[in-house]
């Protein structure tokens, strides 16, 4: 055998693979959106009347009902009844 062949046989892979990568970003993202459901569906209805509001309004409006069935919206609520009052307080 050549040496070559042998620096193969040692070399460790680092990192993650991809596929285990997506899944957990893909993990972050659904439970992301469950979270925050709710208000991103409150935030869509604030905008202006026309297709884009409507768009939104109708995409997170199911979204927003698995959020509240679920209660995973509660788990945003209490930080933002929270700190979120202190924080948005306008400077004196």
């Amino acid at each position: 055998m050549s040496s070559a062949t042998d620096g193969h046989k040692n070399v460790r892979t680092v990192g993650v693979p991809v596929r285990k990568a997506f899944f957990c970003v893909g993990v972050f993202f659904i439970l992301m959106v469950l979270f925050n459901g709710v208000a991103m569906c409150e935030s869509a209805r604030c905008l202006e009347y026309g297709r884009a509001r409507d768009f939104w309004v109708a995409v997170l409006q199911p979204v927003a009902r698995i959020s509240h069935a679920s209660g995973l919206y509660k788990f945003r609520e209490v930080p933002q009844s929270t700190l979120g009052e202190k924080l948005n307080q306008p400077r004196k």
